[in-house]
Formats: C-alpha cells, structure tokens, sequence
C-alpha cells in the first residue's frame, strides 16, 4: 500500500466521512461535473526522506454546494487524521505503518465560482516509516 492508498483507504472507512460524500473519494484531479459533496486528494510537493522514515503531505479538498457541509467534511477529515487523537499517533493500518498523521493546515473557504461550489481544503501530513511502503 502507498501512502496515497492510506489516505484513500482511511477516508472510504470512516462511517461519518461516507455518510455526507458517499463513495465520491478521488485520487488526483476532481472528474468534471462530478455529483458532490466530494472529497478529493492529492500528494503535495516537498516531501522528506530521513532516517528510515518519510513525511509527506496531502491536499484534501472537500467540496459542496454549500459552504456549512464544505466546512463539516472538513471537520471529519481533520478529526480522521489528527483531531481526535491530539498527538495524530496511529499504528498499522491495512498493513500501513503510520507513525503520525497530522494536520499541517485548514484553509478556511474557497468559494468556486465557475461551478457554484464551496472547497474547503485540508493539509495533512503522514509520517511513516520507509518500509510501509508495498
């Protein structure tokens, strides 16, 4: 599993994530004229190798026609990967060994005014060792 894949794989799990997105969860860009709300992600320039362990970082943008559930799956997304565990600690998860996820930055609101829709985009960094990787 790649880092990517985790990120992925951890947001198509969690019940309150699916109950407002459904299975609308894409890797890269957005597909035109996608039904939302949708989340998708991707991996962000500037990721580290050091010492046996990788940190990379991930642009999660949740998009909706109106800006409260934009900003609630937001919320979700920053609980899955950090706040509600304070110290962001994970463990083995399907076979992925994260040593922490974190958030690196809420961005507030983006109105998209070319489609009439509201981005509420999440940084997340992942911290793992270099042997996760399969």
């Amino acid at each position: 599993m790649t880092a990517a894949q985790c990120v992925g794989y951890t947001l198509a799990q969690t019940s309150a994530v699916t109950a407002l997105v459904s299975t609308r969860i894409y890797h890269g860009m957005r597909p035109v004229s996608t039904v939302v709300p949708c989340i998708n992600y991707f991996e962000m320039a500037g990721g580290q190798r050091k010492n046996g362990f990788e940190t990379v970082i991930f642009a999660i943008n949740c998009r909706a026609t109106t800006a409260s559930t934009a900003l609630q799956i937001a919320r979700l997304v920053i609980d899955v990967f950090h706040g509600t565990y304070s110290t962001g600690t994970y463990g083995s998860m399907n076979g992925f060994e994260i040593s922490r996820g974190s958030l690196r930055q809420s961005q507030g609101l983006i109105p998209e005014t070319s489609d009439n829709l509201y981005n509420a985009p999440v940084d997340i960094q992942l911290v793992y060792p270099s042997s996760s990787i399969s």
